[in-house]
């Protein structure tokens, strides 16, 4: 079992992370991750590894360029640190946005698993509203 992080280490990660999503680069994630890092998601493969991990975010970010994290709020216990909020962005030239939260495993300060939790049909339901987003919603599926 992971052990339980310390209130600084859960706020630094946290603090780190939404940094990582301000910056819109795949690349900003990469020293928050361990080498091994699991991503897990509703709505892709589970990624293992650096660069699974890049690839993810930069899929992710080719869909919704604008994409941003406003984090709520965020608890740790239990070895995991939860943060929750809404993703919101600009998906076919029109607002998207939908709740989200994401539990974190912490190895030595640094992130070894990230399971994403939010209701996928509100990403789906926004890609076939807006045809203009099918041809690069295809295409990132592609490349997966």
């Amino acid at each position: 079992m992971p052990q339980t992080p310390d209130q600084t280490e859960a706020a630094h990660i946290v603090e780190r992370f939404t940094e990582a999503w301000s910056r819109m680069d795949p690349d900003a994630f990469t020293p928050l991750f361990r080498p091994d890092v699991r991503l897990i998601h509703p709505m892709d493969r589970n990624t293992r590894g650096i660069d699974e991990a890049r690839e993810f975010m930069r899929r992710t970010m080719a869909l919704i360029p604008d994409l941003r994290y406003d984090v709520h709020g965020w608890a740790h216990g239990s070895g995991h640190v939860l943060i929750w909020g809404r993703l919101h962005g600009t998906l076919g030239g029109r607002p998207v946005e939908w709740p989200l939260v994401d539990k974190i495993v912490l190895q030595d300060g640094l992130i070894a698993e990230r399971v994403a939790y939010f209701d996928s049909m509100d990403v789906i339901t926004a890609v076939l509203r807006r045809p203009r987003s099918w041809l690069t919603y295809l295409s990132t599926r592609l490349r997966s």
